[in-house]
C-alpha cells in the first residue's frame, strides 16, 4: 500500500512540475513550435516520465526544470538580432502568382503538400493566390488575388450554383491521370489543349490546374503563366 502512494505520490509531482515549466514557456513556444521547440519538448516528455520508472524524482524535477529554462533563454535569444535565425525565418512560397521551386525546396515542401494548405485556407487553387508566405512555425500566409474575397454567399443571402473544384492535373512535369476522370477529360484531349493553347509539352509544365468553371491555368517551368477559359473558344 505504502509503495502504491509513494508511486502516486511520484505521478503528481510529474504532472504537476511539467504543467508548471509549460505554462512558464509561453504562449508563443505552445502555439508555434520551432524546431528547437519541438526538440526538446521531446526530450521534456521523456525526462519528465522518468520518476514513473524510477525512485529518483529529484534529480528529473531539475532535468525538466533546466530544460525549461532553456527554451526560455533561446526564445529570449531569438528577439535579439544575431540569433534571429534560431526562431526561423518567413519564407515566400508563391509570389506574384508563381511558385518558388527554389524555395519549395529549401523548406522540402512538395507541390501537393502546398495545395493542400492552400485548401486548407479555403483557396481553390493557384490561380487564387498572389503571394503566400510559409511562416517559420510552418503556418501559410496567403494574400489572394483582387477579387477574391473571403465573403461568402451564404454571408449576403445569395444562391448560387455549386461551384466546381479545381483538379491538380500536371506536377512537376507528371500528369495525374487519376484526376482526368473527374473532370470528363482524357489524356489525349489535355495534351491537345497544352499544345495548342499553350505551345506547351508535358516536360515543360511545372504546375496546372483545371476545372470546368475557369478553365486551364498553367505556369511552365520557365515561371511563366497562362491560363485560358473552356467558354472562350477553348472546349
Amino acid at each position: 500500500m505504502t509503495g502504491i502512494l509513494i508511486y502516486l505520490v511520484r505521478c503528481g509531482l510529474v504532472i504537476l512540475t511539467t504543467w508548471l515549466v509549460t505554462n512558464f514557456i509561453g504562449k508563443k513556444s505552445l502555439a508555434r513550435l520551432t524546431p528547437y521547440d519541438l526538440a526538446i519538448l521531446f526530450i521534456l516528455s521523456n525526462v519528465a516520465a522518468e520518476p514513473l520508472v524510477n525512485k529518483d524524482a529529484f534529480k528529473t524535477t531539475i532535468g525538466v526544470m533546466i530544460l525549461g529554462l532553456s527554451m526560455v533563454g533561446i526564445a529570449r535569444l531569438s528577439l535579439t538580432r544575431p540569433f534571429k535565425a534560431l526562431d526561423g525565418t518567413p519564407s515566400i512560397v508563391i509570389a506574384k502568382g508563381r511558385i518558388d521551386r527554389e524555395a519549395l525546396k529549401k523548406n522540402r515542401l512538395s507541390i501537393p503538400m502546398l495545395l493542400s494548405m492552400l485548401r486548407v485556407k479555403g483557396y481553390r487553387g493557384l490561380a487564387e493566390v498572389h503571394y503566400a508566405v510559409l511562416e517559420a512555425g510552418g503556418e501559410l500566409s496567403v494574400l489572394p488575388k483582387s477579387g477574391v474575397q473571403p465573403v461568402t454567399l451564404k454571408d449576403l443571402k445569395l444562391q448560387a450554383p455549386q461551384e466546381t473544384t479545381s483538379f491538380p492535373v500536371i506536377v512537376d512535369g507528371e500528369l495525374d491521370r487519376e484526376v482526368l476522370p473527374h473532370l470528363n477529360i482524357s489524356e489525349a484531349w489535355l495534351l491537345e489543349k497544352l499544345k495548342r493553347h499553350f505551345h506547351m509539352d508535358l516536360e515543360e509544365v511545372l504546375y496546372a490546374e483545371m476545372d470546368r468553371d475557369k478553365g486551364i491555368f498553367v505556369q511552365g517551368v520557365n515561371s511563366v503563366i497562362k491560363q485560358k477559359s473552356l467558354t472562350d473558344g477553348g472546349s
